[in-house]
């Protein structure tokens, strides 16, 4: 039976996740803020943390239920993992209503006392706002729901659980959701080189992917800090899977997993559009530079890659036409300098004529470039409100 599946993203990146699935091949999908739902089986969560550039974890819905208070929350759960329907005295004053199993999942069995937890929630719009109560009243719940089928109750590990739960209460509803993927899934394992404010990795797939670069040219990045965003460019011209450094996933550890049918998985050929894509990168610092060519390296490419140490502005690039790829300093990071805005906007006009052009701008830098842009996309870089700016450069 189909499970319910949640990938979650950046606020901003919802459409292009939703690609990503479509690419994929699956359909029905319903875009939420910050996250794209859809159905499908153990092995299509399993392909979804393998495969999806932009989700930052893919989640599997345990069940549902009203939640309008504390103890609602704790009869809700209890009755999820103990399979009883609870009496309106148990659930709690004003009433829990009855908790929806997710089809395809037997949360009872899943929450064995064997197995540690620990569990996280978010509250929006409803009258539960704290969140750390929340999670205390279903973790309450759980164990006691454990008590009632096996007559004993599993520990909770803060650290190194054996399942991450996350709890959503929206509009005071609750759903109770088991973490597929442990560490979030930008955290490819070629990354161990930073430097100030680096992109995050799922944020710099999600600029290629805006742009629709059809894997010809070369990558050009004249400010590429670690060198993010030639990396991800690289392996989606390459057709490389953005797990393919990562050593680990939660859905390993749980009841079913079947490790060669995942193995086969990890085999099936993606696209590769670029196979001979060459990467240019350039920084003012040469710290940065060093971090680059250490992820670069770490990340299988440091062969396909020139790096060098400059401005900007003094930076020619290969020929084209081909992708450019830019995460100047912004927001904080350069205060108000509209000036150093104006003259990126005038480089890439006259050095890169022909080419696709992507900006991360900072939310209020994107008319000072001085470009009209093909798309525009918020999103939130961080702590900072920016646009995914992608311009045509004819």
């Amino acid at each position: 039976m189909a499970l319910g599946i949640v990938a979650t993203c950046v606020l901003g990146l919802e459409e292009i996740l939703e690609g990503e699935l479509h690419a994929l091949g699956y359909e029905d999908l319903e875009r939420e803020r910050g996250a794209v739902t859809f159905a499908g089986s153990w092995k299509d969560c399993w392909r979804a943390n393998w495969r999806l550039r932009t989700a930052n974890r893919v989640l599997v819905e345990l069940g549902s239920w009203d939640g309008p208070d504390g103890p609602a929350l704790a009869a809700g759960a209890r009755e999820l993992v103990s399979g009883r329907s609870l009496s309106d005295g148990q659930r709690g004053h004003r009433g829990g209503g009855r908790s929806r199993p997710q089809s395809g999942v037997d949360t009872g069995a899943l929450l064995h006392p064997d197995r540690s937890f620990a569990i996280q929630a978010t509250c929006t719009a409803s009258q539960v706002r704290d969140s750390r109560w929340a999670a205390l009243s279903v973790k309450d719940g759980l164990v006691d729901g454990q008590r009632d089928r096996y007559g004993r109750r599993a520990s909770v590990e803060r650290d190194q659980p054996d399942l991450h739960l996350r709890l959503r209460l929206h509009h005071d509803r609750a759903s109770l959701l088991l973490d597929t993927s442990g560490e979030p899934l930008d955290r490819r394992g070629y990354r161990e080189e930073t430097t100030t404010a680096p992109v995050r990795e799922q944020l710099a797939a999600a600029c290629v992917l805006a742009s629709g670069w059809d894997g010809r040219g070369p990558v050009v990045d004249p400010m590429c800090g670690s060198g993010t965003l030639l990396i991800e460019a690289a392996w989606i011209a390459l057709g490389w899977a953005p797990g393919l450094l990562r050593s680990r996933w939660a859905f390993e550890t749980l009841p079913g997993f079947d490790a060669g049918a995942f193995a086969a998985l990890r085999r099936e050929p993606l696209p590769a559009p670029g196979p001979d894509v060459g990467l240019f990168g350039n920084d003012l610092s040469a710290e940065a530079i060093q971090a680059a060519r250490a992820n670069l390296g770490r990340a299988h490419l440091l062969n396909r890659a020139v790096l060098t140490s400059g401005d900007a502005a003094g930076f020619e690039p290969p020929p084209g036409p081909g992708l450019v790829v830019v995460n100047p300093p912004h927001g904080a990071r350069i205060g108000t300098d509209a000036e150093r805005w104006r003259e990126l906007g005038d480089l890439l006009k006259q050095r890169y004529r022909g080419w696709t052009a992507v900006v991360l701008a900072g939310e209020d830098r994107g008319k000072q470039i001085g470009l009209r842009p093909r798309r525009r996309i918020p999103v939130r870089n961080g702590p900072l409100d920016g646009r995914i700016l992608v311009f045509d450069l004819f």
